[in-house]
């Protein structure tokens, strides 16, 4: 099971990596965590209220301190998942071009069709366009943090508008929105 959850983890890094053309920020270290926060939302004081945390422990951690294990946990999921600190990820240009131009998408993985109710899976790459109005559903999903239903909309679409029947299976080994 843990190997099946890492290579799960590594599909929704590829989603935000292709989503925002940026590296995860729950990556960094807390102190790097806490300044891309303070950044977002304006002050320290703001990070803590979102956190759930006082002041003064996100002073610490800015100031090089060690998290608490549930702290750490919180940290990144906050910095990762928070729709504020994605919408940060992503530049106006690049959300305005694909809501109204859609994006050519290229993934790998195990994917194919399903025929006579036999599943004809392997290892492939693809590379195809998705409408403006598929890519919008999986950007609004992805801003709000909602990494599975994004992924969700991104199989739906390439079962739409690649090949009918098209189907990803959980785990992608690279994912990216080329416009």
């Amino acid at each position: 099971m843990f190997g099946r959850r890492k290579k799960q983890k590594a599909t929704k890094d590829a989603l935000y990596r292709g989503m925002s053309r940026k590296n995860d920020p729950s990556k960094g270290s807390a102190k790097d965590m806490v300044a891309s926060a303070e950044k977002v939302l304006g002050s320290k004081k703001e990070v803590a209220r979102r956190l759930g945390v006082s002041e003064r422990s996100v002073q610490r951690w800015a100031a090089g301190g060690k998290l608490r294990w549930g702290n750490a946990s919180k940290l990144k999921d906050f910095v990762r998942n928070d729709p504020d600190m994605r919408r940060a990820q992503l530049s106006d240009l690049r959300e305005a071009r694909i809501r109204n131009q859609g994006s050519r998408v290229k993934v790998s993985g195990n994917m194919g069709v399903t025929s006579a109710g036999k599943k004809y899976r392997r290892s492939r790459a693809i590379e195809t366009e998705l409408s403006p109005e598929a890519m919008g559903e999986i950007m609004d999903k992805w801003l709000a943090g909602n990494d599975d239903e994004a992924l969700a909309a991104l199989h739906e679409a390439l079962g739409n508008e690649y090949v009918s029947g098209f189907e990803l299976d959980d785990v992608l080994e690279n994912l990216e929105f080329l416009r």
